[in-house]
């Protein structure tokens, strides 16, 4: 046996050695190659940003070797390259290594380095990606005025609110950036998560006048879209008084001339030396010194003054280069510059416009008519008078005035519409006409005119199918809005000509639709009608969609269309799901609708299904029907758009609980094949604007309701140069009436005035517009609203104010007071400014949102129809003693509806409100794009067809807007046109 046994040992052993001399891995000695650290972890990086770790390598072994090189498993981490090197016994090298997060998220992976040995060092690696983001609070730097050659300094606070090291690049440009300055400015600083710095920015004018530029603060990597903060300042001249600041010659017909005067006054005690005249940068020889004095001995004395005419003469349409004219006048022994005037023009045609030039009507089937708009345009500093409009048909048809032509005053910044009806003459093909308008302006009359043109064609009786039959909007919640379509289709092989879709005069008012112009309809085409249905009552309602074919006997198209207003606790939403614009190249767009089951017990959804165009709106759900929704329940679908062609699509989705009319909702897109997009805007002049003052009461605001009060004109500047139609109204931030005690409140309401315009008790007029006699006095009044009151909620007085009972009551029905309504203030076709004065915070109950989201819903998510200012607390209190604490709600509120925000502590109320007035009243510069662009240095932006420099504007990421720089705001009916690439 144990022969036996020493047998099986030798043949065992025999059989390892032939295998080989290798031990097992769990035997081998230690490696010689070290790494520290033996992880790589890079923590929390900024996405787009890239993270650098170093790994040492050491050589623990005693024979050389080697690092051949190193690779990671994660796409996103990348190893600097670096050329072998060898590691002799004891020696160290470092090797470089980045991290790039890509996705929000952690992501963990190794590094393997490698040698020509068998020496391998594997380490792991881990990071986590997060989106990185600046608070930069501020988004204006009002410098004020400053004295030309004099330097002011202001600070701009950048924080660093996320979890991720930030780099910080801060970048200066605009019209007037020269004037500006900043240590910081190309320059990239790092802030760890919670950090804050203070950049500093220097304001050094040169010209007199406004200046702005744009401070860019962003995070240093690819996709990061910069905050924009506003730099701006005037130049002022110190002792000297000069009039204007700037010259702008408006428009003025090419080969004409028209001058200006500037006048300079000595308002010192002491002489001041005078160099006489000179013109700057003149390139285009459009602008001269007409006329510059002589004074004895060079000096102008002290209360002295003299005139300075200066002239324009535009060569070509556009704007001119703007220029400067220098004011060579300065203390004596003083080499401090002379102050200068900057000039301004354009050259064009009359102030007065019609558009569109020529207005083409395309091809109208003959034996139909179209109606088209000419819309006649003020864009003169006065009123003018149209007269005279005749209509001259010149060939090929009937051009026939809608309405009879009348005397016509267009105000300034307005313009009027002149519809025109075609209707071909049979056999003649093209026809042509001639609007002529003869134009008073001032004591000169100037004959406008524009060519009208269409051409007849004789049409194929248009086969066609309407799609649905009827347009049937179900059950919908009583408030909410579906979105359904009545569409023609062209099923013939010829063109169809159509005309006039819209819903009909007596439908119910919940049927609304934008009505849709006159076409040519090709064969196999559609055309849809998008109608809405928002149901202000529950039971059923009825209405018609129509439009106009060219077919002798079934020319009248009618759509029947029915909904049911209802309320209960089933309901989708949201009831319409609107896909947008998209393009065909993009792919499918997924969307989710939620169905909620808010009743107390389980309900039952017999069936679900597509109506309409089911190919293009696909439905995903793990619903089995009749499907049993538990009580208080929420199911998510997911909807997916594919559109196939150019052209809108419509479907209804439907939800059967087996009682009577479906659940309705709408789901509409358009498929587009283009890759760029062009808005079309017209600068609306801001002829009507409703202002509220929301005023603190509290036992501490004393002496700044004096203040605003008595410079009540100064905040009506901007009014009266723009001629504004404006009604002006002050509330407090009482909402109860005060206890009593040390103060009482006067006006009737005891401090409580809940919303109403002070004072209720009408003693004063209430409402300020401009035929109110002594408006400044009755504003005085009126924001002596008392110091009673101890609790502010400016906010909520605001909404109060602004929304039922008051808004549209003459009289207050919660309240014994006669007439204490607020009727006849808030106007559908005016901009809305709202402006809260406190020193203390806001104390209301709902969150800033929730009013930010009710007055952009007054003015129909028009952006450039609501604003929102305030002085108030400022953020840093060491700056204002006076406070009681910051508004921070105020100025959070200020910065979504890019109000203007100024300190309680200003000390000068004058300028504050003229800055206020400037926001309320002045020209609309924000265009909101439809879409977003997909490479913003390729926008480019057009005012009446001339393209406008990149420095006159800028894009605005977060708000998808075009803002135009102040000095360059579109004048009042000005087409604006902005193209750009859309990508998916």
């Amino acid at each position: 046996m144990v022969g036996l046994r020493w047998v099986c040992v030798a043949v065992c052993m025999v059989a390892w050695v032939g295998v080989g001399c290798d031990r097992p891995t769990s035997h081998k000695a230690r490696s010689g190659l070290a790494a520290n650290p033996e992880t790589l972890d890079f923590g929390v990086a900024a996405l787009g940003v890239t993270k650098t770790m170093k790994v040492r390598l050491t050589n623990q072994g005693r024979a050389p070797f080697t690092v051949q090189g190193a690779t990671a498993s994660l796409p996103n981490v990348e190893v600097v390259p670096f050329e072998a090197f060898e590691l002799r016994a004891g020696g160290e090298r470092e090797v470089e290594v980045r991290f790039t997060a890509h996705v929000e998220g952690k992501v963990q992976g190794m590094l393997e380095v490698l040698t020509d040995a068998d020496n391998v060092a594997q380490l792991g690696m881990a990071g986590q990606g997060v989106k990185a983001w600046l608070d930069v609070p501020a988004r204006t730097l009002d410098f004020g005025n400053v004295e030309l050659g004099s330097v002011a300094l202001r600070e701009v606070l950048v924080r660093n609110p996320s979890k991720a090291e930030t780099p910080v690049r801060v970048d200066l440009d605009g019209m007037d950036v020269d004037q500006f300055g900043s240590s910081e400015a190309g320059n990239t600083f790092v802030l760890q998560p919670g950090e804050e710095r203070l950049v500093p920015v220097a304001f050094t004018p040169d010209r007199l006048g406004s200046a702005q530029a744009l401070g860019r603060v962003s995070v240093v990597c690819p996709t990061c879209e910069p905050s924009v903060v506003t730099l701006q300042g005037t130049g002022v001249a110190g002792r000297l008084e000069v009039t204007p600041l700037r010259v702008e010659f408006g428009r003025v017909p090419i080969g004409a001339t028209v001058e200006e005067t500037i006048t300079v006054r000595n308002l010192g005690t002491e002489p001041m030396t005078y160099g006489g005249v000179k013109l700057l940068d003149n390139g285009g020889g459009v602008y001269r010194v007409v006329n510059a004095p002589s004074l004895a001995g060079n000096v102008l004395a002290p209360g002295g003054m003299f005139e300075v005419k200066v002239a324009f003469s535009p060569t070509v349409n556009g704007p001119a280069p703007t220029t400067r004219v220098e004011l060579d006048v300065r203390p004596l022994d003083s080499t401090r510059p002379g102050p200068k005037v900057a000039l301004s023009g354009e050259g064009g045609a009359s102030c007065v416009v019609l558009q569109p030039e020529p207005l083409d009507f395309g091809v109208v089937a003959e034996g139909m008519s179209a109606t088209r708009e000419v819309r006649i345009q003020n864009r003169c500093r006065t009123d003018v008078l149209v007269s005279d409009l005749k209509l001259q048909t010149k060939k090929g048809g009937y051009f026939m005035l809608a309405q009879a032509a009348a005397s016509t005053p267009i105000p300034v910044g307005q313009s009027h519409a002149v519809p025109i009806t075609y209707m071909p003459r049979a056999g003649t093909g093209a026809g042509e006409a001639e609007l002529v308008a003869r134009v008073l302006i001032g004591r000169s009359n100037s004959t406008e005119s524009v060519k009208v043109m269409g051409t007849g064609k004789v049409f194929s009786p248009c086969q066609y199918k309407l799609e649905p039959a009827e347009v049937d909007f179900g059950s919908v919640p009583v408030g909410s809005e579906v979105t359904l379509a009545a569409a023609v289709h062209n099923t013939g092989s010829t063109d169809c000509y159509l005309a006039g879709m819209q819903v009909a005069q007596g439908s119910d008012a919940a049927f609304t639709a934008e009505p849709k112009g006159n076409g040519v309809l090709a064969p196999g085409k559609r055309a849809l009608l998008r109608v809405r249905f928002k149901p202000g009552a529950e039971g059923v309602l009825t209405g018609m969609a129509e439009g106009w074919v060219n077919h002798p006997t079934q020319g009248h198209l009618v759509v029947p269309m029915r909904g049911e207003g209802t309320n209960g606790c089933f309901s989708v939403q949201p009831t319409t799901l609107d896909f947008g614009v998209l393009r065909l190249t993009c792919g499918p767009k997924e969307r989710e609708l939620v169905v909620y089951n808010n009743c107390a017990g389980p309900t039952t959804v017999v069936a679900m299904n597509t109506e309409g165009d089911v190919g293009r709106f696909r439905v995903a759900h793990s619903l089995f029907f009749p499907a049993v929704l538990p009580a208080k329940s929420q199911t998510r679908l997911k909807v997916t758009y594919d559109p196939k062609s150019d052209g809108d699509d419509s479907a209804s989705l439907r939800f059967d609980l087996g009682s009577g009319s479906p659940y309705t909702a709408g789901l509409v897109g358009r498929g587009v094949a283009k890759t760029d997009q062009t808005d079309d805007f017209v600068q609306e002049a801001q002829a009507k604007v409703d202002v509220l003052f929301v005023v603190d009461n509290s036992g501490s605001m004393m002496d700044e309701q004096h203040s605003l009060g008595a410079n009540f004109s100064a905040f009506l500047t901007h009014a009266a140069e723009a001629g504004v139609d404006y009604r002006i109204a002050v509330t407090t931030t009482g909402l109860e009436r005060s206890s009593g005690g040390w103060a009482v409140c006067p006006g009737g309401g005891e401090g409580g005035e809940n919303g109403r315009f002070f004072p209720v008790d009408n003693s004063s007029p209430r409402i300020i517009s401009p035929t109110t006699p002594s408006a400044a006095s009755v504003f005085a009044r009126n924001t002596n609203v008392g110091v009673c009151h101890w609790n502010e909620q400016g906010l909520e007085a605001m909404y109060r104010a602004l929304s039922d009972p008051l808004v549209y009551n003459v009289d207050d029905p919660r309240s014994p007071v006669p007439q204490d309504g607020n009727a006849h203030f808030l106007r559908d076709d005016a901009k809305l400014a709202v402006i809260a004065i406190t020193d203390e915070e806001d104390f209301s109950p709902q969150p800033v949102a929730a009013y930010e989201t009710f007055l952009r819903e007054l003015k129909g998510q028009d952006a450039s129809k609501v604003i929102f200012s305030a002085i108030a607390g400022p953020k840093d209190l060491s700056t204002c003693s006076k406070a009681s604490s910051s508004g921070t709600r105020y100025i959070e509120l200020a910065e979504k509806l890019g109000g203007v925000v100024e300190s309680i502590c200003t000390p000068n109320w004058a300028a504050s409100l003229e800055k206020l007035s400037e926001s309320a009243f002045g020209p609309n510069r924000a265009f909101p794009l439809s879409e977003r662009p997909s490479d913003t240095t390729r926008i480019v932006v057009r005012v009446d067809g001339v393209e406008v420099p990149g420095s006159n504007w800028k894009y605005d990421g977060p708000g998808n807007t075009v803002t135009f720089e102040r000095n360059a705001a579109p004048a009042p009916g000005a087409r604006v046109e902005i193209t750009y690439p859309v990508g998916c």
